[in-house]
């Protein structure tokens, strides 16, 4: 059903049927305007047929009343009228005679009577009463008598004439005047009232007719023109939007073009209503244009309708198309060449709105040059919070908060692009992170996993190699090989708890008890531990510790593991009959622990950064011809990190030197307090 009805054959009739509500309703209009102009229709007069109620006739009695008036106005003048109130004055007379009227009046003035009845003479004097008498039984009449203050007439509104319209009082004096009229309601004469009759009697079944041609025709021109708004552009079987030729045609230039025609045709109409025509005549020149106007409107409405539908109304605009060629030709030249070109364009239209505005007092000018100011005024704020939005983006991806998107709805131009750019490096980054984490658990994850699958085996191997130690063996080479593997299953069984423990500490499974701890005394304890071993390689230790507490906030345990790693990194790897130095500092509000030792080895020469150390697997011996698994100083490290503190190497030579800072107790309360408020 949907593919039917937009065929070429409903199409079609759609906009005949269009046209042929158009004339329609345009031809009731019309009527119903022609049946205005005549007042042969008011809503007052859509449930009557008698003449006498309507509108029109008390119109007609309006204007007979309007000529009886000027006629006796013109007649006080007497000679002093000139050529065309004489003329005037002729027509009004031939107007009032009383054998071709049916409109008599008594009107007097000053004493004297003047009538348009027969058998009267000029000066004759009329009894008020009996006239009243003579034109009730005429039909309609009126009673306008300044004298006695009496007012009195059973015509619709005509009240209203004499007392409220101010182009009556000219000609009606309101003081020693009588006027009497009365109408013939049998209309025997054939004058203007006889032919407003006929005429009324005829257009009257028009008006329903009219306002229910008017009606039904407005609603099928709208249904009509609703149909056409869905099916513009669409064809059988085919979701994309057609377009023509004539659709390609710039939007401005249509849209000129339309209202020029329009603006034709309807000055066109104008003229044509002014004339004097038969309402036939006009009525068919007031179809014809209005289907010629129908037709113009259907070809812009629904070529914009498809432009709009197909998403490129704006792109195919003269504005747009002008827009374009401006970037373009400013995109092939410099940044500060554009700047320049767009600072003299201000200078130029500033200069020449300033100088109409103040020189030459011009308001128009004035109110351009508020626009223009206005216009800048707009285009700068925009810029700048546009710029606001893209560093509040790159602050936020900056801080880590790499899913961060900066709202493209409010940025133009080239900020927009800057932003779209920024947001897929931001999404790079993401990425890049989230690959990085994905490879760093699968790393953990495996290391752990291999750790215990070395496990099992390697517990067997030691087991099996105590048993051999228990044996009654006697051969000195046999023995030796049992204690190689002994020393190397040990070594090997320490590696693999260094790796479970390594990937524990990097993916913070690691349960912390954080208290208050006395640096001082674990540093003491710890170099206790280490005596033997440093007086073997005749090592000397060089402290320099407070006399006091030096209370922190870590796990005392792993604590003390990152201390006792760096004392046996010392151990292993210090230059034997060299001093090794250790400090405590008390810096405002951190508590500072060095460690300094001269390298067996040269470590500018082993890495070539000192970060490298604290990577998992790297030794400052590179030959890894000594002892130790490379994973001590990561451990160290994450474990400092876990607890709140920071952990730095620094190589200068052959010097090494490892440094801990951990906040002091007080600073921690400090910092506690303040969250508490």
């Amino acid at each position: 059903m949907e593919n039917k009805s937009y065929s070429y054959g409903v199409k079609i009739t759609g906009v005949i049927l269009h046209f042929f509500f158009t004339i329609i309703l345009t031809l009731s209009l019309f009527l119903l305007g022609a049946l205005i102009s005549k007042n042969i229709f008011e809503f007052s007069d859509i449930g009557t047929r008698n003449f006498l109620n309507s509108g029109y006739y008390t119109q007609t009695i309006q204007e007979k009343c309007d000529h009886l008036g000027e006629y006796m106005y013109l007649r006080g003048k007497g000679d002093e009228r000139t050529a065309e109130e004489n003329r005037k004055y002729l027509q009004y007379t031939d107007e009032f005679k009383a054998e071709d009227t049916n409109f008599c009046f008594w009107y007097k003035l000053k004493d004297l009577w003047i009538t348009n009845q027969p058998d009267t003479y000029e000066g004759q004097s009329f009894d008020p009463e009996l006239l009243m008498m003579q034109a009730r039984t005429m039909g309609n009449y009126l009673l306008y008598d300044m004298e006695n203050k009496e007012f009195g007439t059973d015509i619709k509104k005509l009240a209203t004439y004499f007392f409220e319209s101010t182009n009556t009082q000219m000609y009606w004096p309101t003081d020693d005047v009588i006027l009497i009229i009365g109408v013939d309601t049998q209309f025997s004469a054939m004058d203007d009232l006889y032919y407003a009759s006929e005429e009324y009697h005829q257009m009257y079944p028009w008006i329903k007719t009219a306002i229910t041609a008017a009606l039904m025709s407005l609603i099928g021109w709208i249904l009509t023109l609703i149909y056409l708004t869905l099916a513009a552009g669409r064809r059988v079987g085919d979701a994309e939007i057609h377009l023509t030729a004539f659709d390609k045609i710039k939007t401005e230039i249509l849209f000129v073009g339309f209202i020029a025609i329009a603006a034709e045709l309807v000055y066109i109409i104008v003229r044509v209503s002014d004339q004097e025509w038969e309402l036939s005549g006009l009525l068919a020149a007031a179809g014809t244009v209005s289907f010629v106007m129908d037709v113009l409107f259907l070809v812009f409405y629904l070529s914009i309708v498809k432009l709009m539908k197909a998403e490129c109304l704006w792109k195919n605009s003269l504005v747009y198309w002008v827009k374009n060629g401006i970037l373009k030709v400013m995109n092939n030249q410099k940044a500060t060449t554009n700047m320049l070109i767009i600072f003299m364009c201000h200078l130029v239209i500033g200069f020449v709105l300033a100088l109409g505005t103040f020189r030459y007092k011009n308001r128009l000018s004035m109110l351009l040059l508020l626009m223009f100011c206005g216009i800048e005024g707009y285009l700068l704020l925009r810029q700048a919070l546009e710029k606001y939005y893209i560093m509040e983006g790159v602050k936020r991806i900056k801080e880590g908060a790499l899913d961060t998107k900066i709202d493209l709805e409010e940025l133009r131009g080239e900020n927009r692009i800057l932003a779209e750019d920024i947001n897929n490096i931001g999404a790079g980054l993401e990425f890049a992170v989230e690959e990085s984490t994905k490879n760093e658990r699968m790393k953990a994850d495996l290391i752990t996993n291999v750790s215990h699958d070395i496990k099992t085996p390697l517990t067997s191997i030691v087991n099996y190699v105590n048993l051999l130690k228990r044996e009654d063996i006697e051969n000195e080479r046999a023995l030796g090989y049992i204690r190689i593997l002994d020393e190397k299953a040990e070594r090997l069984k320490q590696l693999t708890e260094d790796l479970v423990e390594a990937s524990k500490v990097s993916s913070g499974n690691v349960k912390l008890d954080m208290q208050t701890i006395d640096l001082v005394e674990l540093v003491y304890q710890t170099a206790g531990e280490f005596d033997e071993k440093f007086e073997r390689k005749r090592l000397t230790i060089v402290t320099k510790l407070p006399n006091v507490p030096v209370y922190i906030w870590a796990d005392g345990r792993q604590l003390y593991r990152v201390i006792e790693n760096l004392y046996n990194n010392v151990a292993k790897y210090a230059m034997e009959s060299t001093r090794v130095y250790v400090e405590i500092m008390v810096k405002e509000e951190r508590v500072i622990f060095s460690i300094k030792n001269v390298s067996e080895k040269s470590l500018a020469q082993e890495n070539s950064q000192a970060g490298d150390l604290t990577e998992r697997f790297t030794r400052g011996d590179s030959s890894r011809t000594t002892e130790g698994s490379g994973l001590g100083l990561s451990i160290a490290k994450n474990l400092t990190c876990l607890m709140g503190g920071t952990f730095n190497i620094s190589v200068d030579g052959d010097l090494f030197r490892a440094t801990l800072i951990f906040l002091n107790q007080s600073s921690i309360e400090k910092v506690i307090d303040i969250g508490k408020i």
